[in-house]
C-alpha cells in the first residue's frame, strides 16, 4: 500500500463526490478550511484510494478529519506517516469528529483515551419557528473583539480558532458587560455552522441564548438554506431549545480522542 500527501486535483475529485452532511466535518476541511490543511490518502496497490486522513492547523490541540472510503482503510498506518512527516509529538492527544458509520470502520483500530461522546448535527428545516427578531441581540462591532475572546475562554470554546472573528458574531449587553455571544465556525452562501455560542453562568435560564441562536439562524438562513450546528447528545435542554427553533438532525456523530 502507499501512504502519501494528496493532490489538489485529488482533493477536487473527493469535493465533487463527498456527501456534506455524512461526512461534515471533512468537507469544511475540503473548503472552508482548506488552507490550513494536510491530507494524506492511503491507496492501494491497483492506485485505488482507501482513504483519507487530514490534519488541520492552527488550533489548540491536535485536530484531523478522517474520511474512510473503504473497509481496508488503515487509518493508524496513515497517521503513524503524517506523525513523521508533520513531526507531531508521539503520544499527544489527537481528536476528530465522525458519524456513526464511519466510526463502525475505525473503531477496531482507534487508541481511545476515553468513550467517544455522541455529537448531533443538526440542521435548520422550519423557519416558521424561529421567534421575531430581538432588539436586545446585536452585531458585535471590532471593539468587542477582545470581549469575546476572553469569553471564549471562560466558556473553554476549544474551536474558536482567532480567523472566526471575520465572520459575524452577536450578542447581548448588559451593564457594558457581554453577558451572551455567538457566532459561525463557517458563514458563506454554501453553508453556514453556528458555533462559538455560550451565556454567562448568572445569565443563564433567562433566554439570552436562546435569543442569540434565533438572531443566527435568521441571518445565516439570509445568506444560504444549509444552516448546522453541532450539539452534545446527552445536552438535552441544548437539543431542545434548538429544536423548538426549527433545527432536526441529520447525522448521529462522535466525537474522538485518541493517542498519537
Amino acid at each position: 500500500m502507499v501512504i502519501r500527501r494528496l493532490l489538489p486535483e485529488e482533493l477536487g475529485r473527493l469535493l465533487e463526490t463527498i456527501n456534506r452532511e455524512q461526512h461534515f466535518l471533512y468537507y469544511s476541511y475540503l473548503t472552508f478550511r482548506k488552507n490550513q490543511t494536510v491530507h494524506y490518502g492511503q491507496f492501494s496497490e491497483h492506485g485505488e484510494l482507501l482513504g483519507v486522513t487530514a490534519f488541520l492547523k492552527g488550533l489548540p490541540f491536535y485536530a484531523f478529519s478522517v474520511y474512510p472510503l473503504q473497509t481496508s482503510f488503515r487509518f493508524r498506518s496513515v497517521l503513524s506517516q503524517m506523525i513523521q512527516d508533520l513531526e507531531l509529538p508521539d503520544g499527544a492527544l489527537g481528536s476528530f469528529i465522525v458519524s456513526e458509520d464511519e466510526w463502525e470502520v475505525l473503531n477496531p483500530e482507534i487508541d481511545v483515551m476515553k468513550p467517544p461522546a455522541g455529537i448531533l448535527l443538526m440542521k435548520h428545516r422550519h423557519l416558521e419557528d424561529l421567534p421575531l427578531g430581538d432588539n436586545e441581540v446585536f452585531r458585535l462591532d471590532p471593539s468587542y473583539f477582545d470581549m469575546i475572546e476572553s469569553k471564549m475562554a471562560e466558556f473553554h470554546s476549544m474551536a474558536f480558532a482567532r480567523e472566526e472573528l471575520q465572520n459575524p458574531f452577536y450578542g447581548v449587553v448588559q451593564d457594558q458587560e457581554l453577558i451572551a455571544v455567538g457566532g459561525y465556525h463557517i458563514y458563506s452562501d454554501d453553508y453556514v455552522e453556528l458555533g462559538n455560542i455560550g451565556t454567562d453562568a448568572a445569565w443563564r435560564r433567562q433566554g439570552y441564548g436562546k435569543k442569540v441562536c434565533a438572531e443566527l439562524t435568521r441571518k445565516g438562513r439570509a445568506v444560504t438554506p444549509h444552516v448546522y450546528l453541532n450539539v452534545l447528545e446527552d445536552n438535552l435542554s441544548a437539543v431542545r431549545l434548538y429544536q423548538s427553533l426549527g433545527y432536526v438532525t441529520v447525522c448521529k456523530q462522535y466525537i474522538v480522542e485518541f493517542a498519537l
